[in-house]
């Protein structure tokens, strides 16, 4: 039985991207319908990428202070249950202030219970509304990544919380019969090492302040690259443990030697 759904996992700069765009490519060769999703995609059928989160009373009062912008509101807001959804991106041109506002209730900055219950309704909704026939789709870093920065990263919460998540999750996506392909170093500040010198200065504030002012970093006291790389460290050990777990065929890629024709050759055999 063929996957339906193939996802790609790993620290930031572990190759994810790439390795993404490789499985599109070589499966489009061999005829096959891909779909691929890559972080940040706003359009993701499956995990809320610049998306605020409103309760009722909520929305009502973002009418109310936006009264200009009351009809655009409404036209893009999307309610899923108790829940109204706004990608706010669709305001980048209109009002930089609604854009600012809208963003405080982005759905990673709900508290942890709203989260998960929303985490596993769009999950839920993408098995059940997405007709898949012989489509598959390719996603990178939304199941494991995304949740562990909120669970652990942000929350702090105890790792048998994320994994519990983790095992509705799978148990959801069980009829795609997904491959995660997991890619992890055993000399992990090494190979992130040369990912942080090779980024943006924004980008090392905003991924430092993440993760070392919250949650985690925050209670363990972590501060700078070498609090980075503890936290790097504890999430590669964590998910290692937590993949070994789950019902979810998964494929480990020890990278460090970066010896990626041999990785793909592996990739290829494994999606046949």
């Amino acid at each position: 039985m063929k996957s339906n759904l193939i996802i790609v996992e790993g620290i930031p700069g572990s190759g994810k991207s790439t390795t993404a765009n490789f499985i599109k490519e070589h499966l489009e060769k061999e005829g096959v319908k891909v779909k691929l999703f890559q972080e940040g995609d706003t359009s993701h059928p499956a995990d809320y990428e610049s998306t605020a989160c409103l309760n009722e009373g909520q929305f009502n009062a973002i009418l109310e202070k936006f009264p200009a912008r009351r009809e655009s509101i409404k036209e893009y807001a999307e309610k899923k249950g108790d829940h109204y959804f706004i990608s706010y991106r669709n305001f980048l041109d209109m009002d930089p202030s609604l854009v600012e506002h809208l963003a405080s209730y982005d759905v990673y900055e709900l508290d942890l219970d709203t989260f998960e219950d929303v985490s596993y309704n769009y999950w839920k909704e993408f098995v059940e509304e997405t007709v898949f026939g012989d489509d598959v789709y390719i996603f990178e870093c939304c199941f494991l990544q995304n949740p562990f920065t909120k669970f652990i990263a942000m929350h702090n919460a105890e790792p048998e919380r994320l994994e519990n998540h983790l095992k509705k999750i799978s148990s959801l996506i069980a009829p795609l019969n997904p491959l995660l392909v997991y890619f992890h170093q055993e000399n992990l500040e090494q190979s992130f090492n040369h990912v942080y010198e090779e980024r943006s200065q924004e980008w090392r504030e905003f991924f430092t302040d993440y993760h070392m002012n919250q949650g985690y970093g925050k209670e363990n006291e972590l501060k700078g690259y070498q609090g980075l790389v503890e936290f790097l460290e504890m999430r590669r050990d964590l998910e290692l443990r937590i993949l070994e777990g789950l019902p979810v065929r998964h494929m480990l890629i020890e990278n460090g030697d970066k010896d990626w024709d041999t990785y793909y050759e592996k990739m290829k055999e494994a999606i046949k």
